[in-house]
């Protein structure tokens, strides 16, 4: 049985580890020869050797295009957007409460303009009588005799 080919082999590994390390930061995994060659255990003379470093270049630009920064800038940026989110969330609801109270004044103004006492609009209003049970209006019809 003949040697498997090495250069196969390691074309193969690195192309599967270059598909995930391309989805993940510069930090998180990457891609220069050096590296590559440590994290899949073989010595980066043999990459050069097939031409494989020129696919790790290559990827490495790939990786640089998508824009994955680090896990640090990346928590930093959320948490900018989060707080820009909070001042624009609490401006809205500014607005929100400055309309409600602006509509209050004009209830008001409308009440004491019909001759409505204004303090009247914020009583609570009295619960019903309910010493009597209701007994509707098909209260004959439900009798029978």
């Amino acid at each position: 049985m003949p040697r498997p080919n090495l250069a196969e082999q390691l074309r193969k590994v690195v192309r599967e580890y270059l598909t995930i390390a391309e989805t993940r930061s510069a930090a998180e995994a990457p891609l220069n020869t050096l590296a590559v060659a440590r994290q899949l255990g073989h010595d980066r003379k043999s990459l050069k050797k097939y031409g494989l470093d020129a696919e790790i270049a290559e990827a490495a630009e790939r990786q640089a295009s998508n824009g994955k920064r680090s896990p640090k800038e990346i928590e930093r940026r959320s948490l900018n957007d989060t707080l820009r989110d909070r001042a624009s969330e609490i401006e809205s609801m500014r607005r929100r409460c400055e309309a409600l109270i602006a509509r209050i004044c004009l209830a008001e103004g409308n009440a004491q303009q019909l001759g409505i006492d204004p303090t009247e609009l914020w009583k609570p209003i009295p619960m019903p009588d309910r010493s009597l049970p209701f007994t509707g209006t098909n209260a004959r019809h439900s009798k029978r005799t």
